[in-house]
């Protein structure tokens, strides 16, 4: 690609590729600005996954070209050519918050807050913005859903620019994402994103809140175990209360901290109900001081439900117990920023006063999900836990190399008795499985589980024993699936012996998996040469 003349662009140099799509930097034939370049990598998908990636990327074209915010990334064109898509952006010349993290550890409190209230403006500006999407409809709200640090951007005089609006939902809209496509990323996701629930803002605001945590602490509040298993984030997201930041990085102010951990309650309703309101606090926490903050903030999020029990959330707004004070204009802070390599990034002018609106008022509490949560529970959980099991397979071998001392895992005992063949139902159900056992025919496992997935959602309440046929089913899908990304990573760390394991308990729950055989093939062959 790079060379190669794509509309008014030059493309110069690869930033970025991953799973999904490629990330070039570019310059324009005529104008002395520099760009990113985005496209799909339609070649790595099927034809059915390819209309999917299309609209999401028409999506992303349509809503971020309209978001003129100065903490947002622009975008500046969007056109396709017969071999693909490309969408045309704002090139940042600095960093990522992730860089400066990982440079850096835990950013000093005077450092990290003047970042997070430039992402806080953000969010209200996009949370309450009005747009229209590619179908011509006018909507008011969209949620980002993929809140991180690798998706906030640091140009110059420490100007943060949040980008990545790939999935974003607007607000009231069903999900966009289908089949084989999970938004968001674990280790940042709040509770009701994992449980495959409705998100609103609030869900933003969790994400931040982990973001906040992690930049203040310097590490996160559910990470990884040792093995690099998801499990542990994922039940620590969802019923576990985080480590007290002041276990963990005592100089953080306690008025500070509690504003982090009011943002991580397992209830969106007592979590900040808008990021107006959560700026409206931080601004108090610089203005007022740590005695009228600290009354503010919510007690920290308590341990609550188990994964195996139903849940369900009290939506209402909390209550605010303390005033607040009028928000001033926003200084940028000075902060020094190290030389690195460019990544997508682009130098910016001096900002701006970061432009605020108050807090909407409270909504009307929505109706609680009741028995469709207690029915859907498991299916939902069961659909979150085999897709995530996946975010971390492209990440394979840069995982390898931080995980060398990591002790070899036990491999798990697992019953020996292969899965059984999906149950057979007549007419509409056997179309909607049509699709999951020809994905799983193939060996396309991912696709397979979420098609299996949204039927059981789709057939929650259904008292059909058919139903609970296929979860077991998927379960034991998951399982297998489970253990071929384990010897996968295994492979990548060079624990050819602890792959094999993986690989044979898989094999015992599907012997006719050429994956999980070409797998095993491989870590023996490996195995012996390093032995």
């Amino acid at each position: 690609m790079i060379g190669k003349i794509i509309g008014n662009y030059k493309i110069t140099g690869e930033l970025a590729q991953g799973g999904m799509g490629a990330v070039y930097l570019g310059r324009h034939q005529s104008l002395p600005r520099e760009v990113v370049v985005k496209s799909i990598l339609l070649s790595s998908f099927p034809p059915h996954a390819q209309d999917q990636l299309k609209a999401r990327f028409v999506r992303e074209a349509y809503i971020q070209s309209q978001l003129d915010h100065q903490n947002i990334v622009r975008v500046y064109e969007f056109f396709t050519t017969p071999e693909n898509y490309y969408l045309v952006m704002e090139f940042i010349d600095g960093m990522s918050l992730r860089d400066l993290i990982n440079r850096q550890g835990a950013l000093p409190p005077a450092h990290a807050v003047p970042l997070f209230k430039q992402a806080l403006s953000a969010l209200d500006y996009a949370h309450t913005f009005n747009y229209v999407d590619e179908s011509g409809n006018r909507h008011t709200g969209i949620i980002h859903r993929d809140i991180k640090p690798a998706n906030m951007l640091l140009g110059g005089s420490a100007r943060l620019k949040i980008t990545d609006f790939g999935i974003v939902k607007m607000a009231g809209e069903r999900s966009l994402t289908r089949t084989g496509f999970n938004p968001g990323t674990v280790e940042y996701m709040s509770p009701e994103q994992i449980r495959g629930l409705e998100v609103d803002a609030r869900s933003d605001l969790y994400s931040l809140g982990v973001t906040f945590y992690e930049a203040l602490t310097g590490r996160l509040p559910f990470p990884h175990s040792d093995t690099g298993s998801e499990y542990d984030v994922l039940r620590g997201h969802i019923e576990l209360a985080p480590p007290p930041i002041a276990t963990v990085k005592p100089d953080v102010p306690e008025a500070l901290a509690a504003l982090v951990m009011r943002s991580l309650h397992k209830d969106p309703g007592a979590r900040f109900q808008s990021a107006a309101e959560f700026l409206d606090a931080v601004l108090a926490y610089e203005q007022i001081g740590v005695s009228t903050v600290a009354r503010t903030a919510a007690t920290p999020p308590q341990p609550i439900h188990s994964m195996t029990e139903p849940i369900s959330y009290d939506t209402r707004q909390a209550p605010t117990t303390a005033p607040v004070a009028p928000p001033r204009p926003i200084q940028q802070p000075q902060v020094q920023q190290p030389q690195v390599q460019r990544p997508i990034h682009q130098q910016v002018i001096d900002p701006a006063p970061i432009r605020h609106r108050a807090a909407p008022p409270p909504a009307q509490q929505p109706p609680r999900y009741g028995l469709l949560v207690v029915a859907a529970f498991f299916v939902l959980m069961a659909v979150a836990g085999g897709a995530f099991l996946l975010l971390k397979q492209s990440d394979a071998s840069s995982s390898a190399a931080t995980n060398l001392s990591t002790p070899t895992p036990t491999a798990t005992p697992i019953p020996v008795t292969p899965i059984p063949a999906t149950p057979s139902p007549d007419g509409a159900q056997e179309e909607e499985l049509k699709n999951a056992r020809e994905a799983e025919t193939e060996e396309r496992y991912q696709e397979a589980i979420f098609l299996y997935g949204q039927y059981q959602v789709k057939h929650a309440l259904d008292t059909d024993p058919h139903v609970k046929e296929v979860l077991n089913h998927k379960l034991e899908l998951e399982k297998f699936f489970g253990l071929v990304n384990m010897g996968l990573f295994e492979t990548s760390r060079k624990d050819y012996a602890a792959a094999e394991r993986n690989y044979a308990d898989a094999l015992k729950l599907r012997p006719d998996s050429k994956t999980a055989q070409e797998g095993l093939k491989k870590a023996k062959s490996q195995r012996g040469r390093t032995d």
